[in-house]
């Protein structure tokens, strides 16, 4: 299991970051902006317009295109939902819950109360036993077999049902029921009208698969794998396990990732990509870590700390898998000198 040393090590880093930033200035970042909520919102609900009209009513052959859009969009409606798990939606807590309840996780079977009381669990104790979040990036995928056994794992469905059974479904880690913002039965309500909806218009038109083909499937079987992918490439050392026994433990890390825009379009919505810089002041919107990551860069931080700075989580992910470290000093020099 994870060794209890990431934790701490985390905590020094933390200590540095707080040293190197100027307090007033995070704080001036902490305040929600709603306007970027809606838009957001607006530019994703359109994605899946766009990609259900296409697999409606056009040509088959669009259809590939359609699973990717509808893939990138559920992958959003995830980290939307790791957004406002934080509250940083908007002031209001009720407000914040349910429009996420209502636009990103209700859609695809989930709830942001249910998300967030294993998520708080991440932040609280980090590369820990007690990190529930730890399942995405604790499994090792160097070599062959064991990212054929991943590669098995998720897209056969069996993460995606465990996940949903032990992670959305169940009660919180204390063993007391999820006390949700908003009641229970919006959010459940609401995934049954919209699901049942979109089966409804399915079979309408004459193409009931598509439902099962284009959003059942990709919630419980690719998104799973994108999350899993970005997730060890956030927080899985290189090295690990070690040896043909595995004797090298788990030392979680934090990683920021600069990608290209088709990766942050499929991996990292929601600035998800600014990860070193949400775990430091989680906090903060999405919408200022980029604000906060150059705030970061000034001051020193990743001059101090180049390992905790990558250009692509898949890169990553390869690395690992090869058994490879990524030369994360390297990726930091096209993004200039920084200050000290």
């Amino acid at each position: 299991m994870p060794a209890q040393s990431s934790m701490a090590q985390f905590a020094e880093v933390s200590r540095t970051a707080r040293e190197l930033t100027d307090a007033a200035y995070i704080r001036s970042l902490s305040t929600p902006r709603p306007v970027r909520v809606v838009v957001a919102t607006a530019v994703l609900w359109a994605q899946l317009g766009l990609a259900w009209a296409a697999a409606l009513a056009g040509p088959l052959w669009l259809l590939p295109l359609c699973f990717l859009v509808l893939v990138a969009a559920i992958q959003g409606m995830l980290l939307w939902t790791h957004e406002a798990s934080h509250f940083t939606l908007f002031a209001g807590r009720t407000r914040n819950d349910l429009w996420c309840d209502l636009f990103f996780s209700a859609p695809i079977g989930m709830s942001v109360a249910a998300y967030r009381a294993k998520h708080n669990t991440h932040h609280a104790h980090f590369g820990t036993d007690k990190d529930e979040d730890q399942e995405s990036y604790f499994p090792p995928v160097r070599g062959a077999r064991s990212l054929a056994g991943l590669l098995l794992r998720t897209l056969s469905g069996y993460a995606g049902v465990r996940l949903a059974l032990g992670k959305y479904l169940s009660r919180n880690p204390d063993g007391a029921p999820v006390r949700p913002v908003v009641p229970r039965w919006v959010s459940l309500g609401w995934t049954l009208v919209f699901n049942l909806g979109l089966l409804g218009l399915c079979i309408a038109v004459g193409r009931w698969w598509l439902y099962p083909l284009l959003w059942l499937y990709p919630i419980l079987t690719v998104a799973v794998a994108l999350n899993v992918v970005r997730t060890i490439a956030e927080h899985q050392p290189a090295g690990y396990p070690g040896g043909p026994e595995g004797a090298v433990p788990m030392r979680a890390e934090v990683r920021t990732t600069l990608p290209n825009p088709l990766e942050k379009w499929l991996l990292y919505q929601a600035n998800f990509n600014y990860h070193v810089e949400h775990h430091l002041f989680p906090r903060v919107p999405q919408h200022n870590l980029g604000e906060l990551h150059e705030h970061l860069k000034a001051r020193g931080f990743y001059a101090r700390y180049p390992e905790m700075l990558q250009t692509s989580g898949f890169a990553r992910f390869w690395s690992l898998v090869r058994g490879r470290g990524v030369p994360d000093r390297a990726t930091v020099a096209p993004h200039g000198a920084m200050a000290g």
